[in-house]
């Protein structure tokens, strides 16, 4: 028996490739169909059967609904403060699974905007105001956060301070979504808002020192209240957001008595690795970061950077034992614990469904009372 067509809007089809960035001859690579097929369906000529529409919805990462609306969607553009990938420079336009991310990211967003609507709870996040110099924005966002150096410096581990710093961001109500995107896909990106301002970061192919830098990096993004043009960085921005980060990691006057003190040095030279993860170490931060750190107090030279960036050195330690990884702690680590709370604020509120609850936390019953007993514990 022929495959039951699925006279869908070829219209929709071509917006929803191109909001993608994907060709023709990529998407029939996806869907496993030739390039004249795909030509078909765009043109209204034939149309796709039921799993191959599967197939297109699940590739571009979109309801099959959506592919019999009428008109094309009238969607508001992808916005973000973008972060490339390490290595890469000058213009690069984001790929489909970065376009399909940041979309994710943006609907979520929304999603929790109306959730603090909802309950009353939309009152702006007071950012700290942003300074021309890093060093001085840094500060001021340790004040903010109330952010001990000692405390990150005792920390039990790199990825401890990670989660320290994610805490206290989410503490002051922004956003943090972990992404597993391809390792050569974007670091982060940040969407700022009044009410809930986002963050996402890479969590593929990254240390978790990376991680803590990416973070903050998009944190310096969000304190414009400015959004960058995202295939085009302005590299002045980049770097500014790389020393902001670096000087909150890595306070001047603490750097410098830890090398007096213990390295008996107040210089590091461009191959002095050994020193690099020796200041790694005690501040959890990566071995890039302390490099620019150094660089930017005029206490190494700019080819530590390149030394430090073709270095093997660096990893995590493999963890052992811990907790299982169950889908309602899979669940916060990718959405945080801002998303979740909005959400579940407003369903005991009656705002929200339970079922619409499940639904955007990807969880069962059982599975969201637990979510819900962890955030408790962690207040």
């Amino acid at each position: 028996m022929a495959a039951q067509k699925q006279h869908i809007n070829p219209d929709v089809l071509v917006w929803a490739m191109k909001q993608a960035g994907m060709s023709k001859a990529q998407l029939a690579d996806e869907v496993r169909v030739e390039p004249s097929l795909v030509e078909s369906w765009t043109s209204g000529e034939t149309a796709p059967g039921l799993t191959q529409l599967r197939d297109l919805a699940k590739t571009l990462r979109r309801p099959t609904s959506l592919f019999f609306l009428p008109h094309v969607p009238k969607a508001t553009p992808v916005v973000a403060a973008f972060r490339k990938p390490i290595g890469v420079r000058g213009t690069r336009n984001l790929t489909s699974e970065e376009n399909a991310e940041i979309r994710i990211a943006q609907r979520r967003q929304k999603i929790a905007i109306w959730a603090a609507k909802s309950v009353d709870q939309d009152h702006p996040v007071s950012l700290p105001k942003r300074l021309s110099s890093p060093a001085r924005t840094a500060s001021l966002v340790q004040s903010w956060l109330h952010w001990d150096v000692k405390e990150q410096v005792r920390a039990g581990g790199k990825s401890a301070v990670t989660r320290m710093v994610r805490r206290s961001l989410e503490d002051q109500g922004i956003m943090i979504v972990q992404l597993s995107m391809n390792s050569d896909a974007c670091r982060g990106f940040s969407i700022y808002d009044s009410i809930v301002p986002l963050i996402a970061y890479n969590s593929t192919g990254h240390v978790s020192a990376a991680r803590t830098f990416s973070i903050l990096h998009e944190l310096g993004h969000l304190l414009s209240h400015e959004q960058a043009v995202c295939d085009s960085p302005d590299d002045a921005e980049e770097r500014w957001c790389d020393r902001f980060a670096a000087a909150f990691l890595i306070p001047e006057h603490h750097l410098h008595d830890y090398m007096v003190k213990y390295l008996k040095t107040e210089y590091v030279e461009s191959d002095d690795v050994e020193s690099v993860r020796r200041i790694s170490n005690r501040y959890k931060a990566s071995f890039q970061c302390v490099a620019l750190r150094l660089i930017d107090l005029g206490l190494a030279e700019s080819r530590l950077y390149r030394t430090v960036s073709s270095s093997p050195l660096e990893f995590d330690k493999p963890a052992f034992g811990g907790e299982a990884q169950t889908t309602p702690l899979v669940r916060i680590r990718q959405y945080g614990v801002t998303y979740p709370r909005l959400l579940l604020a407003a369903r005991d509120r009656g705002k929200l469904h339970d079922i619409d609850a499940r639904k955007y936390l990807d969880v069962n019953g059982d599975e969201l009372q637990k979510i819900r007993q962890r955030l408790a514990e962690e207040v």
